[in-house]
């Protein structure tokens, strides 16, 4: 853990206050958030692939399956979505004035 097992309800803390600010980030439609979402969501899929390959069968490959469909469908949602694409970019021309 090298030291980090002292700071643990700080860290919780920075990692609530960033994933905090990404939300925020996403509510006012900044593309900076969907990109770092997109991100996060391959991250969490490519965390769970060992765990669903080591997992027995049952209700833990159901969970570890449900969750990398749901990363993968909000991934692919924020990612490819015509309506997410066109949200984004009227916040970006709206804020700097090119209607």
């Amino acid at each position: 853990m090298h030291g980090l097992e002292l700071a643990g309800p700080f860290m919780m803390l920075l990692i609530g206050t960033g994933y905090a600010v990404v939300g925020w980030g996403l509510f006012l439609l900044y593309n900076w958030a969907r990109v770092i979402v997109i991100l996060l969501t391959v991250i969490e899929v490519a965390a769970l692939v060992p765990k669903i390959s080591m997992a027995q069968l049952g209700v833990p490959i159901l969970w570890y399956g449900l969750q990398i469909a749901l990363s993968v469908a909000i991934g692919w949602y924020l990612a490819q979505a015509p309506s997410v694409i066109d949200a984004f970019a009227h916040r970006h021309t709206s804020r700097s004035g090119k209607q």
